[in-house]
């Protein structure tokens, strides 16, 4: 491989049977701040229009979204945006397979361009820097697929990766990593991490400290986290004592609102495993008169 050393401030260029290949390369700003550069080249007016076009058509025309992707991909080996998207659109057409491959193939390509002193431990790449966000999204994607495929222990190695290179958790990294370690039931690592986050209000913490309060057969404290949750969604009690549970009426088509029956289905569908043991029923059951008057 030769290598042109005054284009370095471009990218890095690779010559293989005559093709350029342009890959991103990732600098150190401040401190331990790192951000992506990407090759000019990847924002050319050709490319935009393909990579523009192929993200308004997925969920609607999914094949084309492929197409115009892998043309993309084709042309750049390092768009790291079109192997996410395309991943998308693996899976919104049943592709699993394909779907997982193509998340992993970013995931690694974006590691391909750390530097050796690039060490995750301590490095910071954050969402607010626009270019970091192709290589978050390769992360959050390729976490996800793992967690599809009940690849519980490597997902949340991947969500603690998110993690550590961006604290500020855009991209909503522990609420994933809480449903892995449900599904694993790692109650005590469930708990460090909710802990953590003493703070946050969300459906998945608010009432992740309720349902492990409850597993320890920590009666009062339960009840008093009781009335925090049902502040945050006074609907999933009701779901979780169902006895048939079926998704509210316009639950595909609708966006899911904070608070609403529509975001009490989805927790009860993605902790299924632990909503559904008998002594998280049975508390529900026991304060149906608390909750029951809560709901709008």
């Amino acid at each position: 491989m030769f290598m042109f050393p005054y284009l370095s401030s471009l990218s890095c260029y690779k010559i293989t049977n005559i093709v350029m290949v342009l890959k991103p390369r990732v600098e150190k700003s401040m401190e331990n701040e790192w951000e992506f550069i990407h090759p000019q080249d990847f924002y050319n007016d050709k490319t935009l229009e393909q990579y523009t076009a192929a993200i308004g058509m997925l969920d609607t025309n999914d094949v084309f979204s492929e197409l115009i992707l892998k043309q993309i991909i084709k042309e750049h080996p390092y768009h790291l945006d079109a192997y996410n998207h395309l991943s998308v659109a693996f899976r919104n057409q049943e592709k699993e397979f394909e779907s997982y491959l193509v998340a992993e193939k970013s995931y690694r390509l974006g590691k391909e361009c750390f530097p050796k002193e690039f060490k995750v431990k301590n490095a910071r790449l954050s969402w607010y820097v626009t270019n970091n966000r192709p290589y978050l999204r390769a992360c959050h994607l390729w976490g996800l697929e793992l967690q599809f495929n009940d690849e519980f222990d490597r997902a949340i190695e991947v969500f603690n990766e998110m993690l550590q290179l961006n604290p500020t958790d855009n991209q909503g990294a522990r609420h994933l990593k809480l449903e892995c370690l449900f599904a694993l039931r790692d109650y005590s690592a469930a708990k460090t991490l909710l802990n953590t986050y003493p703070h946050e209000h969300s459906i998945e913490f608010s009432y992740g400290k309720l349902l492990l309060a409850v597993l320890d057969g920590k009666q009062k404290s339960a009840e008093q986290l009781l009335t925090d949750a049902i502040a945050v969604n006074p609907y999933l009690p009701a779901e979780i004592v169902k006895k048939r549970h079926t998704p509210p009426a316009g639950f595909l088509s609708e966006d899911i609102v904070l608070g609403s029956r529509h975001e009490a289905y989805e927790y009860w569908y993605d902790y299924a495993d632990i909503c559904t043991q008998q002594p998280i029923i049975d508390f529900f059951e026991l304060t149906k008169k608390i909750w029951s008057k809560k709901k709008k």
